[in-house]
Parts: structure tokens; C-alpha cells; sequence
């Protein structure tokens, strides 16, 4: 909202600050780096990166909120002035200043995920020349299929944004220590500006040997957010997260999912009490005209599972024919579910108008592990204003049916 112009202050996207939290009781120390900990000693190793001052620290229970960090490729040309990482609030404002330059007319987005796309509208909404290299195939291929995704492609490509899949950036070029081009084996293309945003990795090397990882680095936690430390606790995208899809455990990195992580560790520091009921990585995005949503499994991950699934894919109208054609919309709506037990897995929707609370109801479905049968029936409302007789969830559902009757 920021980099668009809605919100003029970035200090005022925050959720609390240091004296809000004062103001609650907790003691906050800014700029500080816990540089390790020592959980047979109830210990940790702090910085203050002010005075460069170390010391030790005891606590009784500890919350680990160890966080993410931009994933940085193996390229040449990374130390040229104007090429970004996006990540935080400092990229933010970066970005907003770059955005009004006259001097950048060719930007670069290498990456093809949330951020990347954000960053790339924004551009875009600037007036600049806007190019997305993506090494996978498709844009947002992590939440979206394809049948969504070629129509999120046609429309940023007809507001200006170029996107290239399967590409490969060799390096960066420059001139007078700035950037002036990305060149790749498919070709160069000229930027005064590189945004790079591939994924992100946990910042847990400081963890290893401490509490017990997976091989990715990220934060092995039990339901109550215990790691394998004795009163070590840890939430957020550095963890991970129980997945109701698949009755397992993923990474997602959501800020949703990262505060009732949070909240939940708080409440267990002084015995199992309250379990983390897991999630289903739901989100959502506006994209120029369309809005869309999903959550769970997706085709692409459904695939890396050993689920006997199988998916719906369904083109309807959000309203009655009788509607009139400016008040109505077409909706792309898919459903992935599993064969056997006839399990909702997953779903995306996709429209010009906002049904995205529509995957609201679909992650409840898949927490309380809905069959295609209970979908296709569930109890929706119906208002010609707002909806058709069958849902589109129900649609869903019937269609489901129908594939395995």
C-alpha cells in the first residue's frame, strides 16, 4: 500500500511499536542481535549493535520469532548500485523514491511470486517499463494453477508488465558502477533498476546444533510451539507448521499463521494447554481488475504428495443471467480433493468481482475436513445481489461429485 501511494506514512504500517509494547509490560531492546543461544543454560548471547557490547542473558522460557531472509542468487553484478533486495520496511522506501526517479525508465523483477508481482504493479502504476524474469514457468505457480494463472498473465501483460517464464539470469551488467542490463541465456534486457525477490530461507545458521532442524533449516516445534530445547519455544516462518491438507508439516510464510503462533507459544510457557490446530496457507491478491484467493494444495503441490487426487475446474457467473452484465462477473473457481476419502484438499477462485471470502469458508472445509459430499450441500445464503442459488462452492462440490460418481 505503501509502494502504491495509498498510505503516505511507512512508519504508520505497523502493527505495535516499542513504546505501545512498553506501555503493555514488555521490555523491548532495540537494536540488538542474539548472536546464540545455550539452552542447558537457560542462556543467550546478545549484541547491542549500537556500542558493539556483548553479554549473556538468562531467561526461563524463550520464544524463538528467528524470521526469513531474501533468498540471494549465485550472479555476478550483485554489488552494482540499483540492484534490490525486497525485503522489509527499508526496501519499501527505497522503492517508493525509485518509483518517482525520471532517470529509471527500465525496471527488473527477477522472481515471479507475491512480492515480485507487487513490486512489479507498482512499477508499472509508476509509468516505468516494467520486465518480470521468472525462472519457473508460471507466475505465482505456488497458490495458483494454470488455468488461473495464464489469465492473471494476459491481464499484467496488458497493463505494461512483460513477464518472461523459464528464464535464466546469467549476471548483471553495469556501467559507471550502476546497473544497465540483465543479461540471461535468452537474451539482455536493459534496467536501471533490479528488483530481486526469490523466496525467502529461515535465519536459523545460528540455531544449528542448538535445537533440532529439518534439512532446510527451518524450526522443528511440536503443537504446543515446544522445539526439541527444553523451554525453547518458536513461531513464525522460521517453523514449521502443521498442515491440515495433508495432515503434515510445511513452511508457510504468512503473518497470519506467525501471530497465532505467537500467541499460542504464550499461552503453553507454562504447560501444554492449548494445542496449534494447524492452517491451510489461505491468502489472497488483488491483481489490476481481478481479485483472487486460494488455499491448501494447489495442482503443483498436490503432485509432490502421495494423495490420490484429483481436481474440478469450473467456469460460472458470481450473479444470475437476469443481473445486468455491468453489476455481474465471470468467476474461475477449482477444487482439489482427494480420490479415496473424498477429502476437500484445496481451492482457488478467481474473479473481477471480490469472492475472495469465499475461500474464507473453503479453509474451514478443509480444517474440519469436509468431503466433496458435505461441500456440495453446505448451507450458503443466497441474495440476488450477492450470489446464485448454488454457490460456487457448492458448484464445486457437485462437479466433484459428478467426476466420481
Amino acid at each position: 500500500m505503501y509502494l502504491e501511494g495509498t498510505v503516505k506514512d511507512v512508519n504508520s504500517i505497523r502493527y505495535s511499536s516499542a513504546e505501545s509494547m512498553r506501555q503493555r509490560g514488555v521490555e523491548v531492546f532495540p537494536s540488538t542481535q542474539v548472536l546464540e543461544i545455550f539452552p542447558e543454560k537457560h542462556e543467550i548471547k546478545v549484541k547491542d549493535l549500537k556500542s558493539n557490547e556483548e553479554r549473556i542473558e538468562s531467561y526461563d522460557r524463550l520464544i524463538l520469532g528467528a524470521g526469513m531472509s531474501p533468498n540471494i542468487p549465485q550472479i555476478e553484478g550483485l554489488d552494482l548500485k540499483n540492484v534490490k533486495l525486497f525485503g522489509g520496511r527499508d526496501s519499501a522506501e527505497l522503492l517508493r523514491y525509485k518509483e518517482v526517479n525520471p532517470a529509471i525508465e527500465d525496471v527488473v523483477i527477477i522472481g515471479g511470486g507475491y512480492i515480485a508481482l507487487e513490486a512489479a504493479m507498482c512499477f508499472a502504476k509508476a509509468g516505468k517499463k516494467v520486465t518480470m524474469l521468472n525462472r519457473g514457468e508460471r507466475l505465482i505457480s505456488t497458490h495458483l494453477d494454470k488455468e488461473m494463472t495464464d489469465i492473471l498473465t494476459a491481464e499484467i501483460e496488458a497493463n505494461g508488465i512483460d513477464f518472461k517464464g523459464n528464464i535464466e539470469v546469467e549476471k548483471l551488467l553495469g556501467e559507471d558502477g550502476k546497473v544497465k542490463s540483465v543479461v540471461t541465456k535468452q537474451g539482455e534486457f536493459p534496467a536501471q533498476l533490479v528488483i530481486i525477490s526469490i523466496g525467502n530461507h529461515p535465519n536459523t545458521g545460528w540455531l544449528k546444533d542448538k535445537i533440532k532442524l529439518n534439512e532446510r533449516g527451518f524450526i522443528i516445534v511440536d503443537d504446543y510451539m515446544q522445539s526439541s530445547a527444553k523451554d525453547v519455544f518458536a513461531a513464525g516462518g522460521a517453523t514449521l507448521m502443521k498442515y491440515n491438507p495433508i495432515d503434515g508439516y510445511i513452511n508457510v510464510d504468512l503473518a497470519t499463521n506467525a501471530r497465532k503462533q505467537g500467541r499460542i507459544a504464550a499461552k503453553n510457557l507454562n504447560g501444554e494447554v492449548f494445542p496449534y490446530i494447524g492452517m491451510q496457507g489461505t491468502s489472497a491478491l488483488k491483481v489490476y481488475d481481478y481479485s483472487f484467493a486460494s488455499t491448501g494444495l494447489n495442482a503443483g503441490s498436490a503432485e509432490r504428495t502421495e494423495l490420490s487426487w484429483d481436481s474440478v475446474y469450473v467456469e460460472s457467473l458470481a450473479l444470475d443471467e437476469y443481473v445486468p452484465e455491468e453489476m455481474n462477473a465471470k468467476v474461475y473457481a477449482k477444487l482439489i480433493y482427494d480420490k479415496d476419502s473424498r477429502r476437500v484438499l484445496g481451492g482457488q477462485i478467481l474473479s473481477k468481482k471480490d469472492l475472495t471470502g469465499s475461500i474464507q469458508a473453503l479453509s474451514m472445509v478443509i480444517q474440519a475436513k469436509f468431503t466433496i459430499d458435505d461441500l456440495a450441500f453446505a448451507d450458503f445464503f443466497f441474495q440476488p445481489l450477492f450470489n446464485r442459488p448454488w454457490n460456487i462452492l457448492n458448484v464445486l462440490g457437485l462437479e466433484a461429485q459428478k467426476k466420481e460418481a
